[in-house]
Formats: C-alpha cells, structure tokens, sequence
C-alpha cells in the first residue's frame, strides 16, 4: 500500500505528496471540495494508461476524510492535470487513523 509522504494545504484542499512506484520522485495530488463533490486533481501514469481507480487518487479521498473527518461524504470527480508545489502551502500533520490509534493503545498498554 502506498503511504502519504507530506500533506500541505491552501485553506481549503489538502495536498498530498506519494512516492513514485519507483520512488525516484513524488506525484502531487489535491483534493478539493466543491459543494457536494470531492474534485481530485492529479497527474501520473495510471490516468494516462486509462486504468480505473488509481491508487493515489483513492488514497487522496481517504486522507481528505480522515482530515474532514466531520464532512458528510462526497461523491469524487477526477481531473487529469499536473500539480506543481507551491511555496504558499502550509505543510500539515493529519489526525493518526483509526488503525495508528488502535496500535498506539496496544503499545501503551505493554
């Protein structure tokens, strides 16, 4: 499973940072909220090759939930478009998941 490297935000999207398959690089994927859709914008081979559920796009969503965890669920239209980094992002921490949290009370009971 691939795992988020770094999440910024804008003030309103969350921006995460995957690993490369190869990891030689990173591709940017923003989810943003748009009324009642979740618009993911992201560029990498999958899109291109026409394959359904990429995974980074899948993960986007995910993290989005975790860190709007009080947002009713949306429904995720993608865009195929590059994402380049910008200085005026804020680099965030998101809240740990349900399966961090289960693990950090079993290692605290020990």
């Amino acid at each position: 499973m691939t795992t988020v490297n770094a999440t910024f935000t804008d003030g309103s999207a969350l921006i995460c940072a995957f690993p490369s398959s190869r990891n030689n690089g990173v591709y940017l994927v923003k989810a943003e909220p748009h009324f009642n859709e979740l618009v993911i914008t992201h560029d990498c081979p999958a899109c291109h090759y026409g394959q359904k559920g990429c995974k980074h796009v899948q993960m986007a969503a995910e993290l989005y939930r975790r860190w709007q965890w009080w947002e009713p669920k949306k429904t995720i239209h993608t865009v195929t478009r590059k994402i380049v980094l910008s200085p005026e992002w804020e680099q965030i921490q998101l809240p740990p998941s349900p399966e961090e949290r289960i693990r950090a009370v079993i290692d605290h009971a020990s």
